[in-house]
């Protein structure tokens, strides 16, 4: 009886061993899933950040290209360049996993060092002549051969100088007529003991070289000459009141050219009414790319009112601006004004979705075609073309990358959210599709893409708003405005603006009639060129 029992117990004990073995081959087995399945977990999370970060590193890569390709290296990068950059992730997930090759060692030629070296000093320059000879014992009994000549480039401090007219006066002996003497040539500022050179210096030194009056009166300080700040003002006042007379002629030559690109920017103006605050004011800007000429005009609003101010009621031509809202107030009843738009605008509104890094491969596109305008506008001025030809090379290459433009945006403004930034483009674009695509019409090849020129005009008045801060009083913000339209239109001719004022300024002094023929900066300009 006990045997059979030790018999059963065996084999009920050789069972369980068995179930447990089997329990712990499947526990082994499931240990073996879970492990690979946690590699291939890890595996999959390390190719999803490896991809994620080639795809920032390609959206980055695209943003920064594009960022190039229309800031002030534009000319550097093609379209071709950015469309390489909108080939599919799978393409570039293969050649993320390709090894690539070591890159050949090649022998360079080691390039020319720039900037380096002792540069000749300008011809034009005086010469101060120091001479250095040996002492008398020493030269005894030797003859002079040479002169060994070793030059330094240096530079004094501007000098003041006191200027003596001499006039000689001779009387009769007899006694018979009064004494005579000569006339002294006609002052600038009469009776205000100030020469041409200084004027000149106190005008290009503001509205140039950007330093207010203030600075002017330290700097002076610092060489012992008394200069007070309102004594400076009133020389300004008197200089722009000769110079008036050119400001007028330069805004009929820009009228008459029959094209007015026009912008407006704000400046800061104190109140009187309101002791030590400041105001807004508006510099407007009236640019004639055709005669060269640039007029500012300022105005404490920046409604339409300085518009009708500056524009006959008869005049007819062509206004470039852009979307600003008093522009098409002014033309709603001037039937004989043709409004033209700026692309530049409205390709800041698509840089703007590029920023937004939504839709990277549809702005792309819409960048590259507008690049592709703006490089058929390259040719048409390398190849210096007529109005005509421009037209003509519009019509023929521009006008279809404008037509599938406009598709495009037709498209966006279905798709995407009005107050999303790529939505806001295209709104903005086919509000204004009709004047921003004016300047290809057929018979429109003198009117330019945008209007960057204006917006250059603008600059330096930015610039020196930033140091001379705000105009002191609304009484004197047309100072400011006749002479940043001299010194803007020399800039325009690429004259010098300091050698044009000490050029005019004592013949308008002369002048006792206001006849300005001959004295606006195209003149000298001519003058020069015939030089």
């Amino acid at each position: 009886m006990n045997a059979v029992l030790s018999a059963a117990s065996a084999e009920e004990l050789a069972a369980l061993r068995a179930q447990i073995e089997s329990l712990q081959s499947l526990l082994r087995d499931r240990e073996s899933e879970a492990d690979r399945k946690t590699r291939q977990i890890r595996e999959l999370e390390t190719t999803l950040k490896i991809e994620m970060l080639a795809r920032e590193r390609a959206e980055t890569k695209l943003q920064d290209l594009l960022r190039r390709m229309y800031g002030p290296k534009s000319e550097q990068l093609s379209p071709d360049q950015l469309r390489l950059l909108l080939e599919p992730l799978e393409a570039d997930e293969q050649l993320r996993q390709e090894t690539p090759p070591a890159p050949a060692v090649a022998a360079k030629e080691k390039p020319a060092r720039k900037g380096g070296g002792r540069r000749k000093a300008p011809e034009h320059l005086p010469i101060e002549r120091i001479e250095i000879d040996l002492p008398e014992a020493d030269k005894a009994g030797l003859v002079r051969i040479r002169e060994e000549i070793t030059e330094e480039l240096d530079y004094q401090p501007s000098q003041f100088i006191r200027r003596h007219y001499v006039r000689f006066v001779y009387a009769d002996p007899t006694k018979q007529m009064a004494p005579k003497m000569p006339s002294l040539p006609p002052r600038v500022i009469p009776q205000a003991g100030v020469g041409v050179g200084l004027l000149v210096h106190l005008l290009v030194s503001k509205y140039t070289d950007h330093l207010p009056l203030y600075r002017q009166e330290q700097i002076a300080a610092r060489v012992g000459v008394e200069l007070p700040r309102q004594k400076l003002c009133r020389w300004v006042e008197q200089s722009a009141l000769l110079l008036r007379t050119i400001y007028d002629r330069l805004r009929e030559r820009i009228l008459a050219s029959g094209y007015v690109q026009v912008d407006e920017t704000p400046v800061k103006v104190l109140d009187p009414d309101r002791g030590g605050h400041a105001a807004q004011a508006y510099l407007w800007t009236y640019l004639s790319p055709l005669s060269q000429a640039i007029v500012f005009d300022f105005d404490l609003s920046r409604s339409r009112g300085n518009l009708r101010e500056f524009f006959p009621l008869d005049w007819r031509g062509v206004l470039q601006s852009d979307g600003y809202e008093a522009y098409d107030s002014f033309l709603r009843d001037k039937p004989r004004i043709v409004h033209a738009g700026c692309m530049a605008h409205l390709r800041r509104y698509v840089v703007e979705a590029l920023e937004a890094g939504v839709h990277l491969d549809i702005v792309a596109q819409l960048l590259s075609d507008i690049a592709l305008l703006y490089r058929i506008e390259t040719e048409a001025r390398k190849q210096a073309l007529s109005p005509a030809a421009r037209a003509e090379l519009r019509q023929r290459e521009s006008v279809p990358v404008l037509e599938r433009l406009h598709e495009q945006f037709k498209l966006i403004a279905q798709s995407e959210l009005p107050q999303s930034r790529l939505g806001k483009a295209a709104a903005y674009a086919l509000a204004r599709w009709e004047t921003l695509t004016r300047y290809a019409e057929p018979d429109m090849g003198h009117v330019l893409i945008d209007q960057n020129s204006v917006e250059r005009g603008i600059r330096p008045t930015k610039l020196g708003a930033k140091n001379w801060m705000y105009i002191g009083h609304p009484d004197a913000g047309w100072r400011s405005a006749v002479i940043y339209s001299i010194t803007g239109t020399c800039k325009l001719l690429k004259i010098n603006p300091a050698d044009y004022l000490t050029w005019v300024l004592p013949r308008l002094a002369a002048t006792t009639s206001g006849q300005v023929d001959g004295l606006l900066p195209h003149d000298y300009a001519a003058t020069l060129a015939a030089a």
